[in-house]
């Protein structure tokens, strides 16, 4: 494992730029006011191109010094990860940025304080 941890680095490196890739157009996207079509083929895009960085490092593996499996984790990481802090701000996004409820008082059922 020792030797594969470097593998498993670079591979999730790579996973996160194409989840940073993913996370742009997207955004890109949300703001273009495009319709419903558009969205749709891009969705098709950022699944290509999350296949073809999986596909990348199972084909590319054998010729690294890494065990595969390893590689393979960390690209699925390296893709999975970023999404919990990109998810949440093309929610802000699409929603046109609600108000933020954490300072509103609240009281009781019995309407006391």
């Amino acid at each position: 494992m020792d030797g594969s941890l470097v593998g498993l680095l670079l591979a999730m490196a790579v996973g996160c730029a194409a989840a940073a890739v993913n996370y742009l157009l997207t955004k890109r996207a949300l703001a273009s006011q495009k319709g419903g079509g558009f969205l749709g083929a891009l969705s098709a895009v950022r699944l290509l191109l999350s296949a073809g960085v999986l596909a990348g490092v199972y084909f590319l593996a054998p010729l690294t010094p890494w065990d595969r499996t390893w590689m393979l984790v960390g690209a699925a990481a390296g893709l999975t990860l970023p999404m919990l802090l990109f998810t949440p701000r093309l929610l802000r996004q699409a929603n046109g940025n609600p108000p933020n409820h954490d300072n509103t008082e609240s009281t009781d059922r019995k309407g006391g304080e």
